[in-house]
């Protein structure tokens, strides 16, 4: 169960979060994965908890339970898809002004159980301007008791307005040692923890959803065998052309590939002594263990080229042809 004490890592957020008061609105914002929902829903249930000693949230109390079944009446929850006010279709990507406007109604009446009400607006950037600004006198005058939790990828997507009247709280990328003790925590495979903190980008939802998705596995063995199996120049036209017909995924290929690199780097750095290398072959064994680093800065270097080429008039296939040369020149210097 999550708990405010999980995000000591992100020490910014830890001093915010243990601030004896929060202000009226507060604004989390950080890369998808990163935590900001599971913060938003500690926050809320921190200013309903029941508890009457110890530290809040309690997490068993009925208000923190309530919270976490999403049926808390004094909690107000709005997202993208899921509106509150009559009327408005469902699915939609975006926060219509009338779920705004019927937040401003309900907000405006005294809590039901208690002194205080929490409101939680998830992907703040889904709002348009006119939500945005309807939004904006609410936060303006603020009713007694209310405390406002946006979150959103970047205060730079919000109008300057919303984003002056909250405290914003950053999330920034988990350090591994944190992402390694979540995933421990969830009884995961040490090999497949390991792999999911070198490709997770440092989001903690990416690292404990990789751990159990089997096809990303077969991606990732996939790529293994490609890029550092790569039996002469051969085959790369063979290689490339599949890789180009799945265009979609090549974001998520780079990553893996990164962390398949990164786990190299830090062998031969050696950052992680006794590290499993079997699933290499024996040559990039060898690399890692003689501490041939440059080699693998180099090779990161070229994947993260790649990335920034991605959305260029490049041919695609081009790029990864590129990219497969350059592993194989690598290899050939030891």
């Amino acid at each position: 169960m999550p708990a405010l004490e999980d995000f000591r890592p992100q020490e910014a957020a830890w001093r915010a979060l243990t601030a004896d008061e929060l202000p009226h609105a507060l604004l989390i914002t950080g890369q998808p994965g990163c935590g900001k929902r599971t913060l938003a829903m500690l926050l809320a249930q921190r200013l309903l908890c029941e508890a009457e000693t110890g530290e809040k949230p309690c997490g068993v109390c009925r208000a923190c339970l309530q919270c976490r079944e999403g049926n808390h009446p004094d909690l107000t929850v709005i997202r993208p898809g899921e509106p509150i006010a009559p009327g408005e279709d469902k699915g939609k990507k975006s926060i219509p002004v009338n779920d705004i406007r019927e937040l401003s109604r309900i907000v405006s009446r005294h809590a039901y159980e208690g002194a205080r009400r929490a409101v939680i607006i998830e992907q703040a950037e889904a709002m348009g301007p006119a939500a945005q600004n309807a939004l904006l006198k609410t936060l303006e005058e603020p009713p007694a008791g209310v405390t406002f939790c946006l979150t959103c990828v970047s205060a730079g997507l919000l109008l300057p307005t919303i984003v002056s009247r909250c405290r914003e709280i950053p999330l920034h990328a988990w350090p591994e040692s944190a992402l390694r003790k979540a995933l421990d925590e969830t009884g995961a495979d040490p090999r497949r923890a390991e792999a999911a903190v070198r490709a997770c980008g440092g989001s903690m939802g990416r690292a404990l959803s990789l751990c159990g998705d089997e096809a990303w596995w077969e991606r990732r063995n996939q790529l293994l065998e490609d890029f550092f199996a790569l039996p002469n120049r051969s085959a790369i036209p063979r290689i490339s052309t599949r890789l180009r017909e799945e265009r979609s995924e090549a974001s998520e290929q780079l990553d893996t590939l990164d962390g398949l690199i990164r786990t190299l780097l830090m062998a031969s750095l050696g950052r992680n002594p006794g590290s499993d290398l079997s699933e290499y072959p024996e040559a990039w064994q060898r690399a890692a263990a003689s501490g041939h680093y440059a080699t693998f800065v180099r090779l990161a270097d070229a994947v993260a080229q790649t990335r920034k080429m991605l959305d260029s008039n490049v041919s695609i296939q081009a790029l990864w042809e590129k990219l497969l040369l350059k592993f194989m020149e690598e290899r050939s210097q030891w």
